[in-house]
């Protein structure tokens, strides 16, 4: 079982492309059904050194890593722990959904930092970040339904990603705009 539920990528990891060493503490096959029930929604990622999303999505290696991870470990959505963020959110819930965001946006080709009236904005191809999004619910539901969570938790899991999505972009608004 992971130790604390927190499951750390080292930097020694991303700079090898060794997403095999670091994925065996999540991976699925090494579990019992009764094990990954446990996990459901339980597991916090984190990337050693990286102190929010610009760490990940702006580091070439990093970007690579998490396009094999997600290629050898697409259950993000089944495994991470989410909550919509809002200006009470603790640092660890905020840094929960940027590693998660960061995840996802390593898949968004098209993604720019840009300058707004209200401060630095992120403009990426919402086409690209919808797709994304929907193979990692399709994901999280697939394994949900193999540990036999039941359908109403999955589709409640599904709104939770949507809805964590949703407060990402919600709370770079809020902080944009200093409201936070």
């Amino acid at each position: 079982m992971i130790k604390n539920k927190i499951w750390v990528i080292t930097q020694a990891q991303i700079e090898a492309g060794d997403v095999e060493r670091a994925v065996m503490p999540v991976d699925p096959d090494q579990f019992t059904e009764s094990e990954l029930f446990q996990l459901h929604g339980a597991v916090r990622l984190r990337f050693d050194g990286a102190k929010g999303i610009a760490d990940i999505i702006a580091n070439q290696a990093a970007r690579k890593f998490c396009r094999q991870l997600h290629v050898r470990w697409p259950w993000a959505g089944f495994f991470l722990r989410l909550k919509p963020i809002s200006a009470e959110s603790s640092v660890e819930e905020i840094l929960d959904v940027s590693v998660f965001m960061s995840l996802i946006f390593t898949h968004v080709d098209r993604l720019a930092f840009v300058e707004t009236p209200s401060g630095v904005g992120l403009r990426c191809d919402a086409e690209q970040l919808r797709r994304h999004l929907a193979e990692l619910s399709k994901r999280a539901a697939d394994l949900a339904e193999v540990v036999d969570i039941a359908p109403i938790r999955i589709s409640k899991r599904d709104a939770l990603i949507s809805q964590t999505v949703v407060s990402f972009f919600r709370g770079g608004e809020t902080s944009r705009n200093g409201r936070r």
